[in-house]
């Protein structure tokens, strides 16, 4: 660096490595790939400092200190906090003594954190920018929940593994037809997650499909013509075609929850397919993004009866308390009683799952604070 003092500057910015663990292949090829382009930058005659950095916030450090053995709900936040920073430190300094075995070229004395006070002082100050700016705002928006973390995960912590679901088709009988069906008609749903159940708000049936009115031993039904064989074979049911309406026509119409004193309104949505299910499709906006922007366009609450444990509040009803997967054989029950369950069965299909926990996701509907960048596109893009 001495060498070339007052010669113009290269700064690689270090992406910076989680503080946990030892070194693994794919830290030591970043390491040695960033440290070829600053010796070769410093060969051309570049001022090349170059400064370590180490995340060090959280939840996998909380993880290995919980899994050490302490139990974080029998202690303060800050005295938890404490004990996840001492093991950061820990950490940060074993890899260190790691990457100078490797023979790596850096500032050791200066590495950056992300959890010391001038590092955080900095990001606030960035995040006042933002404020100010108006790129920061706070919104209900259903996304990708661990039960198990009790946190929002992003994409990129998300794992994809295989899970046996119960399958069922559930009937919701028609109350105001509109003049275009008759009170007593039954729309057929089907869906993979019973316990979104008691989150139904609408039931969302595709504009421009053609949908067929038909009799059946469970009374008249409206189901996709696609799907008709499918469901019979699923259903043990025969169905017989009466009419056919377009999906537009079907708008508005209200039907009654199955399971609750209230209804659940047909509405049109384009995010409806005709690949699986029956072509009527539950929609709960507060467990699913097409459900969420559909029903913000009919003006639907946003109702999610579950909480970050995955345990059913007080507007789930008779299910409050419950953990969500154990509440799906006793809505399975209620919906046999009240003769609205037409099939059930399992199916195995792919899953969201969280990266950490190996536990499954919901849906849910949480406030979030959000960094809008539509004011600052333009800008970033030239």
């Amino acid at each position: 660096l001495k060498q070339n003092e007052g010669k113009p500057f290269f700064v690689l910015h270090d992406g910076p490595p989680y503080a946990n663990g030892s070194i693994h292949s794919g830290h030591m090829l970043n390491r040695n790939l960033k440290d070829s382009v600053v010796r070769m930058k410093s060969m051309q005659g570049y001022k090349t400092p170059f400064i370590f950095g180490w995340d060090t916030h959280g939840l996998p450090i909380e993880n290995q200190v919980t899994k050490s053995g302490v139990n974080r709900k029998e202690m303060s936040v800050a005295a938890f906090r404490e004990l996840c920073e001492a093991y950061a430190y820990k950490q940060v300094e074993m890899q260190k003594a790691q990457i100078k075995r490797l023979g790596i070229v850096g500032d050791y004395d200066n590495a950056y954190l992300t959890l010391t006070k001038d590092f955080e002082a900095s990001e606030l100050e960035v995040f006042k920018m933002m404020a100010l700016k108006g790129l920061i705002y706070r919104g209900l928006k259903p996304v990708h929940w661990s039960p198990s973390s009790e946190t929002a995960l992003a994409e990129a912590e998300i794992e994809y593994q295989d899970v046996t679901s119960d399958a069922i088709y559930v009937a919701f009988t028609v109350t105001k037809g509109n003049r275009v069906i008759a009170p007593g008609v039954k729309f057929v749903i089907w869906t993979t997650t019973p316990w979104t159940l008691p989150a139904n708000l609408a039931i969302s049936v595709h504009p421009r499909f053609t949908y067929g009115l038909y009799d059946s031993a469970v009374g008249q039904v409206i189901l996709l013509p696609e799907l008709v064989d499918q469901v019979a074979k699923e259903t043990n049911l025969t169905f017989n075609l009466l009419k056919t309406f377009k999906g537009s026509e079907l708008d508005l119409i209200e039907t009654k929850h199955p399971l609750f004193d209230r209804n659940s309104l047909v509405i049109n949505g384009d995010h409806v397919t005709s690949e699986t299910g029956t072509g009527a499709v539950h929609t709960a906006p507060g467990h699913g993004m097409e459900d969420f922007i559909v029903g913000q366009k009919y003006g639907l609450d946003v109702l999610c009866p579950v909480n970050e444990r995955g345990v059913f509040t007080a507007e789930a009803g008779p299910y409050e308390n419950l953990f969500y997967l154990n509440a799906n054989p006793i809505i399975l029950e209620d919906l046999q009683k009240v003769g609205a369950l037409l099939a059930h069965t399992k199916i195995t299909h792919s899953y969201p799952h969280d990266w950490r926990t190996n536990k499954p996701l919901i849906f849910r509907a949480t406030p979030q604070w959000f960094a809008s960048i539509n004011p600052i596109r333009e800008q970033l893009l030239n």
